[in-house]
């Protein structure tokens, strides 16, 4: 019964469900992110990667990429229609170590009446040569967004300290009894009426780099690949981070995560799939 209610709310106000959250909504303020559209398909957006948005090893996280990157498409594709993201592809070449900023030219490759298609390219922000990864996106078209509709300020983040809480717990993450990862309820900051895309794809990361480093043996890891699909809107809570599967190969691993939404039954919100390796074979060269 109340997805007949969420459609009408979504074509009469140019900000969707995300009306009540638009002015405090985390995902994009707390990485700083600021995209800039070029012109009508395509856009840039730049990524200061603090001490928080990196692994135990250094590494770049999957996540806030995948978010920047997502910031970016939506100064293209949000002016024009309501959208529901569906699905999230994120591929590491360059994990980053020596990497204090990232560049990424996003563009919008397709658009259909049901569905949107963009992507982006990611390069070291010094050395736009050099390319550290490459990702992608898939929405849904829900209905053309109504007149009104500005995209939200960028905000300014904070301040590079060691005493940063690690990301998932910044987007309101916990960590149970039982040593899973759970976001406990819907707030302004992370969706007021449903889940938003950004804490999904930061605790889901965080849950599987979890199991991988214990399949591993160590935490000393990189991302190499994230894949999310979204496949309901996050609408009660508690969701929690439950790991699948977890396969190894070498100096690989790869996770499986299912956030469900305990509120709901247990009714899977979002499968994400990661892949991780150990960074000493890039660093020492073995």
């Amino acid at each position: 019964m109340t997805e007949p209610q969420t459609t009408r709310r979504e074509a009469t106000d140019p900000f969707g469900e995300w009306a009540s959250s638009k002015d405090v909504l985390m995902s994009y303020r707390y990485l700083a992110s600021a995209p800039r559209p070029i012109d009508r398909t395509h856009a840039e957006n730049a990524l200061h990667l603090r001490r928080d948005l990196r692994t135990a090893g250094g590494a770049m996280l999957a996540a806030p990429l995948a978010i920047a990157m997502l910031d970016a498409a939506g100064v293209n594709v949000d002016p024009v229609n309501i959208l529901a993201l569906t699905q999230i592809n994120l591929t590491v070449i360059d994990h980053g170590q020596g990497i204090d900023d990232v560049f990424m030219a996003g563009r919008v490759a397709t658009e259909a009446r049901s569905q949107i298609f963009t992507e982006a390219v990611i390069h070291h922000a010094s050395d736009r040569e050099r390319i550290v990864g490459f990702g992608s996106a898939n929405w849904s078209v829900i209905c053309p967004t109504p007149e009104g509709f500005a995209y939200p300020e960028p905000g300014a983040g904070v301040d590079e300290s060691d005493d940063l809480p690690p990301l998932w717990q910044a987007y309101t993450g916990n960590r149970r009894a039982d040593g899973l990862l759970e976001i406990p309820g819907l707030r302004p900051e992370i969706g007021a009426e449903r889940l938003h895309h950004g804490p999904m794809l930061v605790v889901t990361e965080a849950a599987a780099i979890d199991a991988g480093s214990r399949a591993l043996g160590t935490d000393d890891v990189g991302v190499d690949q994230l894949t999310m699909t979204i496949v309901a809107p996050g609408r009660t809570g508690p969701f929690v981070a439950m790991p699948v599967s977890v396969g190894t190969s070498g100096d690989s691993a790869a996770c499986r995560i299912e956030l469900r939404d305990n509120g709901r039954a247990g009714r899977v919100v979002a499968t994400c799939v990661v892949r991780i390796s150990r960074l000493r074979r890039y660093l020492h060269g073995g």
